[in-house]
């Protein structure tokens, strides 16, 4: 009797399938198999293999198509997993309804909601739509009032038993915000928790936590306990800082904590901050059933307002226009030198068309490096690492390896003072006399500690990653509240998200600026939201030095802006985010490097 070859094939976890060889496959048809299915180079030596649920279901028809075409072989699935792929399919049904119907406002009942505070049109526009989808996704830019819009969503929900209580995942910077905001929303507020190490109180009806304790299996098995018995809605606000996906340890924790929950809601204002992938990666979260291949590029350039998402822009918030002018200052003349032997240096390494991650990192360090020395050369010689990207060690090697630039390195700030130091210092003395407050940004720890030195005179608050939280907050108090601290130093990865600034504060100052699109935005917006008066000229000033990378930087910024506007069906993000061309002197992520930012830097440091 001749066995039929044979497949068994079964789910083992929520994102694993198991593909196992039957007695009747021989080596030869086995490692056929594995290879088709880009399985492990020993999976043909073992019985069996794992692949991830949405590579099974962008691949499953190989099943009928190839492997049992003719009737010869057979697989067999188990009815958990077939169950999932009926789930799969139904929920893609949905979601191609949902994103090709034209659908009227779902009529939305406020007075059962208990609400302290009227909804604006935009707002309750953003949650009529919301409520009527599977899973939301809130894309507003900040000040829209998104954390309001959420609250009341889930309190609608709540109230028709289709979900239970609310987890909030969302930076430290956060909590304040979502701590406070029940408290405003509701005339009888729900109780609201951090989470911690301390137990759950069984009243809790809103527990806030942050990203980085999902890292923690003991503290992320007991939020997945909480959300399964309490059948939690999960917020992921910020969400942009999952845009990394599988290869993100925070993004797999959320995608174990989601598979639990009846919904899941997205926040943030900038989703795709550098492709569209960062966007699928977002989506595979909240609509964690839908094989990736559904979310191609083509249908996400193509969605709109109100299908999968809402989004409220700057224009509907009526703010007052943002003035942003690029100031490009000439390089000192020892940094001129410096930066000129740097880019002879690195112009090697971005001649290189390899891939792999040691030639990555090199560029990626030579890419910080050009980004410190268009600031301030010396930084290549004592430059902090901390809040810094690539876990970067300075001086680089490269410099090392070159005695006389390093002679030069070591002695420059005792010969030049950076250009750029020079204006923000000027700027800076003119404000204080005005009685006007500033927010410094730079992306190097070294900066900040040497403009706290260079402003000491106006009593800087200087604020980065390793600042304990409680020094933060007192410290960002003293910026709002003490009329002798002008100045604000700090950078986007710490402050660029979940503060406001603009009651206090009109003008900004870019000392530098990295490829990452998603902090630039978001770190405009701390003095640039709802609330502001219609009089107020908010002022941003980008800091670019003649001849080096910063032109680069901000042309690819300029492309990732213009990319994301098209994808929200926003075309004010362009206009309210890039400077007045009539303004520019010269026409001519965490660090957010992709190819094209590469190849195009290869072509400056060519010249």
């Amino acid at each position: 009797m001749t066995l039929i070859p044979s497949l068994g094939i079964s789910l083992i976890d929520d994102d694993l399938v198991s593909i196992t060889r039957g007695v009747g496959v021989d080596d030869a048809t086995w490692q056929e198999v594995c290879s088709w299915w880009n399985a492990s180079t020993s999976a043909h030596i073992d019985d069996s293999f794992h692949i991830e649920m949405h590579t099974f279901l962008l691949r499953i028809e190989y099943l009928r198509s190839v492997w049992s075409r003719n009737g010869s072989r057979s697989f067999q699935i188990t009815e958990v997993l077939k169950n999932r792929i009926l789930d799969a399919r139904a929920s893609q049904v949905r979601l191609e309804n949902l994103l090709q119907s034209e659908r009227e406002l779902h009529s939305i009942e406020l007075g059962e909601l208990g609400l302290a505070r009227s909804l604006t049109e935009e707002q309750l526009e953003n949650v009529s739509r919301l409520v009527m989808m599977e899973n939301g996704a809130n894309f507003s830019v900040p000040g829209a009032g998104k954390t309001f819009c959420q609250l009341v969503v889930w309190r609608w929900l709540n109230i028709r038993g289709n979900v239970g209580n609310l987890l909030v995942i969302c930076p430290r910077s956060a909590f304040e915000a979502w701590s406070a905001e029940p408290g405003l929303s509701f005339t009888q507020p729900p109780q609201a928790q951090t989470f911690g190490f301390e137990p759950i109180q069984p009243r809790t009806e809103i527990l806030i936590s942050n990203y980085e304790q999902l890292e923690n299996d003991q503290k992320l098995g007991r939020l997945r306990r909480w959300v399964l018995d309490n059948q939690s809605l999960i917020v992921l606000d910020e969400a942009h800082r999952l845009k990394g996906g599988a290869g993100s340890v925070r993004w797999r924790a959320c995608r174990e904590l989601v598979a639990d929950a009846p919904r899941v809601d997205l926040l943030t204002g900038t989703p795709m901050p550098q492709s569209f992938e960062d966007l699928r990666n977002l989506l595979a979260l909240s609509w964690s059933e839908i094989p990736r291949f559904f979310f191609s590029d083509a249908r996400l350039q193509s969605l709109k307002r109100g299908s999968m998402f809402v989004r409220t822009t700057k224009t509907e918030l009526n703010l007052p226009d943002l003035k942003i002018v690029e100031e490009r200052l000439p390089p000192g003349r020892i940094q001129e030198q410096i930066y000129s032997a740097l880019r002879r240096m690195y112009v090697g390494q971005f001649s290189l068309s390899s891939a792999d991650e040691s030639t990555l990192g090199r560029r990626g360090r030579a890419v910080m490096s050009l980004i410190a020395a268009a600031t301030n050369p010396g930084l290549l010689m004592g430059l902090s690492v901390e809040d810094s990207y690539l876990n970067l060690q300075w001086p680089p090697r490269e410099v090392q390896s070159a005695e006389k630039l390093m002679n030069v390195l070591a002695s420059y700030a005792e010969n030049e003072m950076p250009p750029k130091y020079q204006w923000v210092s000027r700027f800076v003395d003119v404000a204080s006399r005005e009685n006007r407050k500033v927010l410094v940004w730079s992306t190097f720890v070294g900066n900040l500690r040497a403009l706290q030195r260079l402003l000491a005179p106006y009593d800087p608050v200087m604020i980065h990653g390793a600042t304990p939280l409680d020094d933060r907050e007192r410290e960002i108090q003293r910026f709002r509240n003490d009329p002798s601290c002008s100045v604000l130093i700090t950078n986007p990865q710490t402050l660029g998200e979940g503060i406001s600034l603009h009651q206090v504060c009109h003008d900004a100052v870019y000392v530098d600026r990295s490829y990452n699109a998603g902090l630039y935005l978001q770190s405009i917006d701390r003095i640039h939201r709802l609330g502001l008066s219609p009089e107020q000229e908010t002022r941003v000033f980008l800091l670019s030095t003649e001849g080096t990378i910063d032109q680069r930087v901000s042309l690819r910024l300029e492309a990732k802006i213009r990319r994301l506007a098209a994808a929200m069906d926003d075309s004010d993000l362009v206009r309210v985010s890039l400077p007045d061309e009539e303004l520019i002197l010269d026409s001519a992520a965490v660090l957010g490097i992709d190819s094209i930012d590469l190849d195009d830097l290869f072509e400056h440091l060519r010249v």
